[in-house]
């Protein structure tokens, strides 16, 4: 028996994927455990292995395409097997009819003169994904009209998008008591964003918005935008057009010297037509957001709404750590651990984090959760591309506050590997409650970096470099002849904290303890 694809549980606050990579087409043989898909979140890259052995029937997703978490992404089974007597297929047959039964009832709910609407897509039983109910739901796409491409002619999102964007009317009429309210799927999806719908619909009512107009507006990849063809002002409601035949009475009035000059408009050079908000002009060049950029804007962008940020600096003489760096290395080198200075920093936050525990905490409108775990997260750039732009990932080293220096310095060697090899799983960066930004390691003295919600704190270290420093043998503002210039290894530290929990004294409390 044919065998479905599915995702397996990628986590909390993970609501589709993004299909990167098949690396298998229809038709190859792959065995249970192979690695056959590669998809993308807001956060990770996942791989996903087959589930069983035998033969690729059927991929129902193409690369690029968004999916939702319960979809099924490919049929494996033997070789000349029946895909329609796969889950996928059989599912949608047995479900026909219930569906069909369905529709007894409507007639009561609705007005006896109200005319016939576009079938609902349990009206006629179609086959389709779930994934392509909600789509078009979402773009006002009646199943019927919709040809199946999918095993046993099953309708896939593929379909109705092709179907809404050949569509040469709308299939959806507005009416006119919510002609101008947006579905509230969309307006929940523009608030998350921080985008106005009345920009994105240009002039159309805003109910004829879809969730992918603002993904496409932010930027989502492969989100497909739909634009009513020409003419969807004539299925506006009536109240909208009642002032219509006043524009056809002024025209008739119209002194005949104006009629004459119409000609002459028309015979005049077309204006050229104004750019598009957005689109690039001449010398410029639109690079799409990728889905990772789009999240990292989303969550600083939230953040800073959110948590009021202070930032205070703290200059540090390192010579202690290094000197303690040097003379262990070997030791630690002995047992395949890499020493570095992140490990030290992790250590220090820890003990801060328990000097000063509202540093690890999470604010509520109820109170300050305090936190008796330490979960820090350390942020770490990824390349950045042939356009200068990369991304960001915080892996967290868990219950960081059970380990010592050395199990700390493995786990920061650990997490580097995975994430250069792309192996973080996500897992791997949840449930951080402190975070630290090492942006020294490429030359930067000093940042102000954005709290990762719903933390109250980030430590951001700059560049260790040497710098001269006053030391002092007597009254440390005093002039004093013992007094002299050393030059000495030194970083400064931004601890950008959430004012709403934090106040400067604890802050600085904070930063003093190590």
């Amino acid at each position: 028996m044919a065998t479905e694809l599915k995702l397996p549980d990628l986590g909390e606050g993970i609501e589709d994927v993004t299909i990167s990579q098949w690396r298998v087409s229809e038709g190859d043989s792959v065995n249970e455990g192979d690695v056959i898909l590669e998809v993308a979140t807001d956060k990770v890259d996942t791989e996903i292995p087959a589930p069983a052995g035998g033969t690729v029937l059927k991929l129902l997703a193409s690369e690029g395409e968004i999916v939702a978490l319960d979809a099924v992404l490919a049929v494996i089974g033997e070789p000349g097997e029946d895909v329609g007597a796969s889950g996928t297929a059989s599912s949608s047959a047995s479900a026909a009819p219930e569906e069909e039964a369905a529709p007894a009832p409507e007639p009561e709910a609705a007005p006896a003169a109200a005319p016939s609407a576009t079938p609902a897509p349990s009206e006629n039983g179609a086959k389709a994904s779930p994934v392509a109910r909600r789509v078009a739901a979402d773009k006002g796409v009646a199943l019927s009209g919709v040809t199946g491409t999918g095993p046993g002619g099953q309708i896939t999102k593929s379909d109705v998008l092709a179907a809404a964007e050949t569509s040469s009317t709308p299939t959806r009429a507005l009416p006119g008591d919510v002609a101008n309210v947006a579905p509230a799927a969309v307006q929940r999806l523009a608030a998350l964003y921080s985008v106005k719908l009345d920009e994105i619909a240009k002039g159309r009512p805003l109910s004829t918005l879809t969730r992918y107009d603002v993904m496409s507006a932010v930027g989502h990849p492969h989100a497909t935008t739909y634009l009513p063809p020409a003419g969807w002002e004539q299925t506006a409601p009536a109240s909208a057009q009642a002032a219509a035949p006043a524009a056809p009475a002024k025209s008739a009035a119209a002194p005949a010297k104006a009629a004459a000059a119409a000609p002459a408009a028309k015979a005049s050079a077309p204006k050229a037509p104004e750019p598009k908000a957005g689109e690039p002009k001449a010398g410029e060049e639109l690079v799409k957001h990728s889905r990772m950029r789009s999240a990292i804007a989303k969550n600083t962008t939230a953040s800073l709404f959110t948590a009021p940020h202070v930032t205070t600096m703290w200059d540090v003489n390192m010579a202690a750590v290094l000197a303690h760096r040097k003379a262990s290395k070997k030791e630690f080198a002995a047992a395949g651990v890499n020493l570095t200075v992140t490990a030290y920093f992790i250590a220090a936050i820890v003990d801060a984090l328990r000097a000063v525990p509202a540093a690890n905490a999470t604010w509520t409108d109820e109170g300050v959760i305090i936190k008796r775990y330490y979960n820090i997260g350390m942020a770490a750039a990824l390349p950045m591309d042939a356009n200068g732009m990369g991304g960001l990932i915080v892996p967290v080293i868990k219950n960081a506050g059970d380990l010592n220096l050395m199990g700390i310095a493995r786990q920061v060697n650990e997490l580097a590997e995975k994430a250069r090899a792309g192996k973080l799983t996500g897992e791997d960066l949840a449930d951080g409650t402190f975070t630290l930004s090492n942006y020294g390691t490429s030359g930067s003295r000093f940042q102000t970096p954005v709290i990762v919600q719903p933390q109250v704190g980030i430590l951001g270290v700059g560049a260790i470099e040497k710098r001269p420093v006053v030391v002092s043998q007597g009254h440390p503002l005093e002039a004093n002849t013992g007094d002299y210039m050393a030059f000495l290894p030194m970083t400064t530290l931004g601890f950008s904290y959430d004012h709403r929990v934090l106040d400067g004294a604890t802050a600085d409390a904070f930063c003093v303890r190590r």
